[in-house]
Parts: structure tokens; C-alpha cells; sequence
């Protein structure tokens, strides 16, 4: 791996955690909208929001995956951004599938970080990577 990309690995990680956890919740919308398994249906109270979770787990997989094949050297700034905000984002969904009524300020406070901290990750690897298609040809 070239050095200047090394840093860059916390995506991958991320990725695969990321994927691992929509397969997890594949699994529980199968027996909670398929079996109407009681104790799924407990736990999971909206069953459109962890649709929600699943599939914006699977697109933060997707986008993690994407830009760590680019082998752009991200700074951490981004690296990080993306990170965080592709486990946090998702899990909005799924706090919400199992509390839909929760309205509490810390909660409001969780979302709007977890939406800032995704936005300058993902903002900042796409400026970067425009920014590396500009560039002239040595």
C-alpha cells in the first residue's frame, strides 16, 4: 500500500463494520416484517426506520468503499468525517426504529453533530477528489 495512503485503511475498516451491521439488520426486518416475530417487533417499534438503518448503512458502505479505492491521501479531517458520520448517520434511523417518540435536546444535539461531522468529511474527500482530476498530467 503506498504510504501516502495508508491513513486512509479507517475507511475499509468502517466500510466493512458498516456492511456487517446492514447485514445484521437485513436479518432482523426478514423476522420482523416476514415472521412478525414478537420480540423483533418489541425492539424494532417502526419498521420503515429500520428499513431506513439498513439501507443508509449499505449506501455509507458503498461511498466508504468508493472512496478508499480511489487512493487519494485524504487528511484526517475527512478521513474521520466520513468514519464517524457513516456509523452515526445510520444510526439516527435506527434509534428512531426502536423510539419513535424520541424528541429529548440530546438527541437533537446527536443528530446535527453526526449530520455536520458526515457533511465535512464527505465535502471535504469530494473537493479533494475533484480537486485531483484538475490536476495536469508531469
Amino acid at each position: 500500500m503506498d504510504d501516502r495512503h495508508a491513513g486512509n485503511v479507517v475507511l475499509l475498516r468502517v466500510a466493512c463494520v458498516s456492511l456487517l451491521i446492514a447485514l445484521v439488520l437485513a436479518w432482523c426486518l426478514s423476522l420482523s416484517l416476514g415472521l412478525r416475530l414478537p420480540f423483533l417487533l418489541e425492539i424494532f417499534k417502526d419498521t420503515d426506520r429500520l428499513l431506513s438503518a439498513h439501507l443508509d448503512f449499505l449506501m455509507m458502505t458503498m461511498l466508504l468503499l468508493g472512496f478508499y479505492h480511489l487512493k487519494i491521501p485524504f487528511p484526517p479531517a475527512a478521513r474521520w468525517g466520513m468514519a464517524i458520520g457513516s456509523i452515526t448517520n445510520p444510526t439516527v434511523f435506527l434509534i428512531q426504529a426502536m423510539s419513535p417518540t424520541l424528541a429529548s435536546p440530546l438527541f437533537l444535539v446527536f443528530i446535527y453533530t453526526s449530520i455536520t461531522v458526515t457533511t465535512v468529511g464527505y465535502a471535504l474527500a469530494a473537493i479533494i477528489s475533484l480537486r485531483s482530476t484538475l490536476r495536469r498530467a508531469a
